[in-house]
């Protein structure tokens, strides 16, 4: 016996259709289509669609800001022994980079280091106008969040924490000899919001206001004391992994 006649097709062709006027060849095509359909029906896995990003921040997520902000001092008070005139800390702008957990849907925990250059002079003295020098200082700062909104597009979001700042480089301007600043501890409280755009990508707009302890230091036999605030203010975008 032939395997055409042993197939589940060859009723087919035996059984009539060819005598009701279809051909052997017409009639093969037309079994292998049905078996091509039934295999695909039985066999063939499904296409399964990606699912999309979660909406908002939830439990779990990290993510990275990276911004750029303005420092801008606020509330200035100085004292300078001798030739009088007052400390000028210039306004700065800068990167900033920070990297948050989420511990839960509402509280998240921030982290970010980094320089930080200031430019101090003395201004209005009784010898004028003096530029100080630059001063770098290696920042680390750490926040606790409360998020209102988990899981929306937009998420606003209150914290407090502490920034600590060292003085790594002090570079005095010509003429003035070397002198050294303190390391400072300031306690702080931010405010912002999140934005979800798309996939894994949220704008970011953050404000902080951090409480710098007064500071003293000696330059060339001259005492200066300095106290002031230092409002940050900073937009950018963040990332989700």
């Amino acid at each position: 016996m032939s395997t055409f006649e042993t197939s589940p097709i060859a009723p087919l062709v035996g059984g009539g259709l060819v005598e009701r006027g279809l051909s052997r060849a017409r009639v093969l095509s037309l079994a292998a289509a049905l078996c091509l359909a039934g295999t695909a029906a039985h066999g063939a896995e499904p296409a399964v669609e990606p699912l999309p990003a979660a909406v908002g921040l939830r439990a779990g997520d990290w993510l990275v800001h990276g911004r750029i902000i303005g420092m801008v001092p606020t509330e200035r008070t100085s004292r300078i022994e001798a030739i009088g005139g007052r400390i000028d800390t210039p306004a700065a702008l800068l990167p900033d980079v920070d990297l948050s957990y989420f511990l839960t849907d509402h509280i998240a925990v921030s982290g970010q280091a980094g320089a930080i250059r200031t430019r101090p002079m003395i201004r209005d003295s009784l010898v004028g106008d003096i530029a100080i020098g630059s001063i770098w200082n290696a920042a680390v700062s750490g926040v606790v969040r409360y998020h209102f909104l988990p899981g929306a597009r937009f998420n606003p979001y209150l914290g407090v924490g502490v920034s600590a700042t060292t003085p790594v480089a002090v570079r005095p301007a010509a003429g003035i000899p070397a002198f050294t600043v303190p390391s400072q501890t300031s306690p702080l409280l931010q405010a912002g919001f999140d934005h979800h755009l798309t996939g894994n990508w949220f704008a970011n707009v953050m404000v902080k206001y951090v409480f710098v302890p007064p500071v003293a230091y000696e330059i060339a036999g001259v005492k200066v004391k300095t106290d002031l605030n230092m409002l940050v203010l900073g937009a950018g975008l963040g990332y989700r992994f």
